[in-house]
């Protein structure tokens, strides 16, 4: 029984390893991704022209899809392995900053091609502190489905304490309660419904697609 055991106990700690190995390679793939959309956008920046944005939009688009998923499977580990807290609170600052650098990047970009797009901040707790953003999230998640690369939606725990920049944006916004959402540059506390959240959007936002819209029906499920 003792060596079944030590053997199951190897045979895990072997595979919580490997999980955080993998982790770390993906988010150091997005470390070179984000640093070559770095470089495209001082480069189009020094030019002052339009003609390289196609290209830039492009490979910042599908860096942002590699880090979503690098999301969901972070989101997967933390409920499913047993990988130690500092390793998993490494893991979830390194994408915390990836996040941060790609909505910086994003406002940097807007401002050279003059792209039509929103770019929100969500900030989220605890259930018990905020009872809303489960909703909250679900219309987020509604809204980038219906918009899908005209809204850039970036999620962060107001109460990871563990990475310091989530505390100085939310000093920044005057950020004291959840949820809050920050549509470009400007801070909305509080649930936002679907309408309300229509109306701040759209004007970063193509108005057609905007018009397409029925503010006063319900939010559909994926499944629907």
């Amino acid at each position: 029984t003792v060596i079944i055991f030590c053997l199951g106990l190897s045979i895990g700690l072997v595979i919580e390893g490997k999980r955080a190995m993998y982790l770390n390679d993906l988010i150091d793939t997005q470390k070179v991704e984000f640093a070559s959309s770095q470089l495209q956008y001082d480069y189009i920046s020094r030019l002052r022209t339009e003609d390289s944005c196609p290209a830039i939009f492009q490979s910042f688009y599908h860096n942002l899809q590699s880090m979503d998923q690098t999301r969901i499977r972070l989101e997967n580990y933390a409920l499913d392995s047993k990988i130690s807290d500092d390793s998993f609170d490494l893991l979830k600052r390194q994408y915390t900053l990836e996040q941060i650098k790609y909505w910086q990047l994003a406002k940097q970009a807007q401002e050279v091609c003059n792209e039509s797009l929103a770019r929100v901040l969500y900030f989220y707790s605890t259930s018990q502190e905020c009872p809303k953003c489960a909703d909250q999230e679900f219309i987020l998640d509604y809204f980038k489905r219906v918009f899908q690369d005209r809204i850039l939606i970036f999620a962060l725990d107001s109460k990871f304490s563990q990475e310091p920049m989530i505390g100085v944006i939310m000093k920044r916004y005057n950020i004291t309660t959840f949820p809050t959402i920050v549509i470009d540059e400007t801070p909305v506390s509080g649930f936002v419904g679907k309408a309300d959240l229509l109306s701040k959007v759209c004007p970063a936002i193509d108005p057609l697609k905007c018009k397409s819209i029925d503010p006063s029906a319900p939010v559909q499920s994926v499944s629907e």
